[in-house]
């Protein structure tokens, strides 16, 4: 079941944090202004509404975002940014500005077996394999390694043989997808 929560912040900035996976896991979602110091300081915004207290987030060889006693993962994209925590699972998130960009580049990540003829399924299948890629970040996947069925929400490793639901909420502005392993 998933429960909805808004968040006023220094009353400029709206958290959206939405909690799945029966309350186990954690997403919260920020509207910002463009830029690198919008991303970081929105980063740090959500997070302290998601915690109630500034943590310490430290990176692992690979650029994983880590916090002590949490499984994090971190997305930004042109005007939002995601986060996703769980003290219970591995997590995963992804967002993506709508635009039709993807349509120029998706014989990169595309499978010869995926074949979306729409923008709206090809940006669906970009964020669901970045939200994988950040998942198993430490396999270092390619993303032609992983395979994504939009129409049914689910997204394979395919070096591991391993399909997971992932979440997606699309609007006329960004894609989101999530996932937790």
């Amino acid at each position: 079941m998933k429960s909805v929560v808004l968040v006023k912040l220094k009353l400029l900035f709206v958290v959206r944090i939405t909690n799945d996976a029966e309350g186990k896991v954690v997403i919260g979602l920020l509207e910002i202004e463009r830029g690198r110091q919008a991303e970081k300081d929105g980063v740090h915004y959500v997070l302290t509404e998601m915690l109630g207290y500034e943590p310490l987030v430290e990176h692992n060889e690979d650029g994983k975002p880590m916090i002590e006693g949490y499984h994090i993962s971190i997305s930004h994209t042109l005007g939002y940014v995601a986060v996703i925590l769980s003290r219970d699972y591995e997590v995963g998130v992804d967002i993506e500005y709508v635009s039709d960009r993807v349509n120029r580049i998706s014989s990169r990540f595309l499978r010869d077996d995926e074949v979306f003829a729409g923008t709206t399924d090809k940006l669906i299948a970009w964020c669901a394999k970045e939200t994988m890629y950040k998942l198993f970040s430490s396999e270092h996947l390619a993303l032609k390694d992983i395979k994504v069925d939009p129409q049914s929400s689910l997204v394979t490793n395919m070096k591991r043989n391993i399909t997971l639901k992932f979440q997606c909420e699309c609007s006329s502005k960004y894609i989101l997808t999530y996932t937790w392993y």
